[in-house]
């Protein structure tokens, strides 16, 4: 029997509004009190302890999009690298995309991933599965073997699906099997050149850009599947003040629409290219300010429900901008990069921070496995407020070394993982 005893923290659960000093006793990977306990080592004997005094406690950080790579892309990442790196962010849980390669659209690869993630993964992780066989957008994937391989997202995510009636098609199946429709808002055919945000910097650069209208007419599109269907639907990584809008309005007529935003479009605008090149490239592209302060007011209001990383392990940044590879890795300053932005900078009170990375994500999820209370899985984080530290890429423990914090000063760093107790 494994006893662990978490001393003096100051727990914050969102879940059940909880803000305070405690302790938090866990057996066998189970909390099992949470409470007072004094002189409990002796009175229970073996127990190992863990002085939090000053630091905050919080459920397992939960990261609901993440590019683990593995099998055929091996190179770039791993499931124990990503996930080692996920534990080194505070994160307990991910959700592993399906535009892996080979992709997750059937249930041979998708039990070959699951296999892996049994072996090798050090944090929980879920899987979702494709929409379109290959993530090509033109057949359906067998999308009713999902629910018995413990699958609940579905995306393409990578690619928007550009058929709507192949997508339709989708979201009433997902519907019917109770999936969660992930969309990557992006209208594939609008601007496919496009290397960055279309705008000052892109002209000034010379390089093709992305307008606003390529995602916001795919959320619009999204949404009107979602009213019409009834299908649960997922917008993730939004970043523009229309697709903010129309999300806003669109939870006014049901409470199925979900959203998300990454860390890097809450702090960084389409000037992070100009300094730091295809560092700053991903997609969808960093915007302008008005859009990034749309973003930020609606994790204010609620309209945005969880944060995050779109962790893309990918080292291929040496080339010009045009040529680089999308995306940079996000797991290991996830957790300082949102405190440091929305606690510490803009003010935004701890308990709703907290909720974007655990109760948040947790909800959309349905997961229903995050909480600081007797009888959940002892999946908690713990964070040094105080500590500031600068971002340092060569240190990450991911494969993959690029990311446009680099050099950041960010406040607010895990000091400690714990999964399953």
């Amino acid at each position: 029997m494994k006893k662990l005893l978490i001393k003096n923290g100051r727990v914050i659960d969102p879940a059940s509004a909880v803000d305070e000093v405690a302790d938090i006793f866990v057996i066998d990977g189970k909390i099992v009190e949470v409470g007072a306990f004094e002189a409990i080592e002796s009175a229970r004997g073996g127990v190992e302890v863990i002085d939090a005094t000053g630091k905050l406690v919080i459920p397992g950080v939960i990261d609901l999009h993440v590019h683990l790579r593995d099998m055929e892309q091996a190179d770039k990442e791993t499931i124990s690298s990503g996930t080692a790196a996920a534990l080194a962010g505070g994160v307990t849980t991910v959700l592993a995309m399906p535009n892996t390669v080979p992709r997750l659209d059937g249930a041979e690869a998708i039990r070959r991933y699951q296999k892996l993630i049994a072996r090798d993964a050090k944090c929980h992780v879920m899987v979702a599965g494709a929409i379109s066989r290959n993530c090509e957008g033109k057949i359906l994937a067998a999308l009713e073997d999902y629910p018995a391989l413990g699958i609940r997202f579905i995306t393409d995510d990578g690619f928007d699906v550009d058929d709507t009636a192949v997508l339709e098609a989708a979201f009433k199946k997902a519907a019917e099997l109770n999936l969660i429709v992930m969309i990557h808002p992006e209208v594939m055919g609008l601007a496919p050149d496009g290397v960055m945000n279309e705008g000052k910097v892109s002209r000034k650069l010379g390089v093709p850009g992305q307008p606003n209208e390529k995602e916001w007419k795919a959320v619009e599109r999204a949404i009107l599947l979602a009213l019409r269907t009834g299908a649960r639907t997922h917008l993730t990584h939004i970043t523009t003040r229309e697709s903010v809008e129309l999300v806003r309005q669109a939870k006014t007529k049901s409470d199925r629409i979900t959203c998300d935003a990454t860390p890097h479009h809450l702090m960084l605008t389409e000037e992070a290219v100009l300094h730091m090149g295809s560092l700053a490239k991903v997609n969808p592209p960093l915007r302008t300010e008005a859009d990034r302060q749309a973003l930020i007011e609606a994790v204010k209001d609620g309209t945005i429900d969880c944060i995050v990383t779109d962790h893309a392990p990918h080292e291929e940044k040496d080339a010009d901008l045009r040529k680089a590879s999308f995306g940079f890795s996000g797991l290991e300053t996830l957790v300082p990069a949102v405190l440091t932005e929305l606690h510490f900078k803009q003010g935004i009170d701890l308990m709703r921070v907290i909720a974007l990375l655990t109760d948040g994500p947790n909800r959309v999820s349905g997961w229903d496995m995050k909480a600081v209370a007797p009888g959940h899985p002892a999946d908690l984080t713990i964070i040094d407020l105080n500590l500031e530290k600068t971002v340092d890429r060569q240190k990450f423990v991911s494969k993959g070394k690029n990311s446009p914090f680099h050099g950041m000063k960010l406040r607010g760093w895990p000091e400690r993982t714990i999964v399953s107790g």
